[in-house]
């Protein structure tokens, strides 16, 4: 069905059903407009990136647009019981519950701008999560970091959320084996999640900050593997982890807005990219360029002779390919931003388990 054919069936007090489809464009699944074409919908994996979207509906305070959305994504997941009308009411009142959490309570003093972003991920996150403490065994905790990783919040009360994992914890472990292998957190195990405030640190936010959640934990997923293996340039459509697809994210678009933030440049190194293709690779690149390279010769030779022989074919066939680099402005701090992910990832884990304040029925 078309998305016009589809509108004429809505009637006009379904206006955010109607906000919600157009936003779509017709890029998702033909029965489910808002799930991605390539995935199962019973994944309940969005067409694109929807935060924009939804940060209209927070700032608006639109609990019909927002529980709408969330029906969306997941009405087609087998499990959930009851009848269509039961499932969207459910779905009504688990995004009435994340616009009237107190998410305040334990992260306290942040910008108005974290706050709007912090209730867009929670929907985000709501498709699929449940904010108790079984969330802490997936990986929301990393998607929550990257998204959140432009603004700074002081933890407060974080006694209190670590007695509450630890308890957890423990009674969890005494009847499963997989919980009786997480251990007690340590005091000092929480911190405030509140990035450095150096110059460059803080333009490398700042870049990360304009971009849509979707494609900031995209590029926080492409930032994480450059600066980690600088010496493997890839195509940004390669670096985006499942965890950041399942909660809503187009590549293509999400790669183009990267790199027009300058986070990555185009990949310049011919003999690092060279470096990551096969020796077959580069027999058949050398051919397709018109060089007859003996076969006899090892890869280094290969790599050489097409620097040597063919390197406008090679800066155009790097080109193609999509494979990018840190930009050199944001090398420094991009190595950072990992070890900072890491320190603040234990304080999301917690907080998503036990301090949202996301309260649902049932």
């Amino acid at each position: 069905m078309t998305f016009e054919a589809l509108s004429d069936l809505l009637t006009a007090d379904e206006r955010s059903s109607c906000d919600l489809l157009s936003y779509a464009a017709g890029r998702g699944h033909r029965e489910f407009p808002c799930l991605s074409r390539s995935s199962n919908p019973s994944s309940g994996v969005p067409c694109l990136d929807f935060s924009p979207w939804l940060r209209e509906r927070v700032r608006r305070d639109d609990i019909e647009g927002l529980g709408e959305y969330l029906w969306r994504v997941r009405r087609s997941n087998p499990g959930i019981g009851g009848s269509n009308d039961q499932v969207r009411r459910r779905y009504a009142e688990l995004a009435e519950a994340v616009m009237a959490a107190p998410i305040e309570r334990y992260l306290a003093r942040g910008s108005d701008e974290a706050y709007v972003d912090l209730r867009v991920a929670l929907i985000m996150v709501a498709a699929h999560e449940s904010f108790s403490g079984f969330i802490m065994a997936g990986e929301a905790a990393d998607f929550f970091a990257a998204v959140m990783a432009p603004h700074g919040f002081s933890l407060a009360d974080g006694a209190e959320l670590l007695h509450r994992r630890n308890a957890f914890v423990t009674e969890m472990s005494q009847g499963m084996d997989y919980w009786a292998l997480w251990t007690p957190l340590a005091a000092d195990a929480l911190r405030s999640p509140i990035p450095p405030q150096d110059t460059r640190f803080q333009l490398l936010l700042a870049a990360l900050a304009r971009l849509p959640l979707g494609a900031r934990a995209h590029a926080m997923d492409a930032l994480g593997h450059l600066s980690a293996d600088p010496g493997a340039p890839r195509s940004l459509a390669s670096l985006c982890r499942q965890e950041t697809v399942r909660h809503g994210v187009d590549v293509a678009d999400s790669s183009r807005l990267i790199l027009e933030s300058g986070l990555v440049a185009p990949a310049s190194d011919m003999a690092t990219w060279l470096d990551g293709l096969t020796r077959r690779d580069l027999l058949g690149f050398l051919a397709q360029a018109g060089f007859r390279a003996p076969k006899s010769w090892n890869k280094g030779r290969l790599a050489a002779a097409a620097i040597t022989g063919r390197a406008d074919a090679v800066r155009e066939k790097m080109g193609e390919s999509g494979a990018v680099e840190l930009a050199p402005d944001h090398a420094e701090a991009a190595h950072r931003v990992r070890a900072y992910l890491e320190d603040v990832k234990e304080t999301w884990r917690v907080w998503l388990g036990f301090g949202t304040g996301v309260v649902t029925e049932g």
